[in-house]
């Protein structure tokens, strides 16, 4: 199997180095073509947690 980038072409950014499009570090952005599956695996593990945790904190804010 061969894991595609989360990359959504909404590349900028932040100021801590994180796209605000895919959510991914710079690092990962980088090193994206020489991460073997699992390395992969485990950014598209983070990223969903991230999604999580975001719907989570907006339920608490309605």
């Amino acid at each position: 199997m061969n894991l595609i980038s989360p990359c959504v072409a909404l590349c900028k950014l932040t100021e801590e180095d994180i796209c605000i499009g895919c959510k991914r570090t710079i690092e990962e952005i980088i090193n994206w073509r020489t991460y073997t599956e699992n390395q992969k695996k485990g950014v598209f593990t983070r990223l969903e947690n991230l999604e999580k945790e975001a719907a989570t904190q907006s339920q608490f804010r309605k």
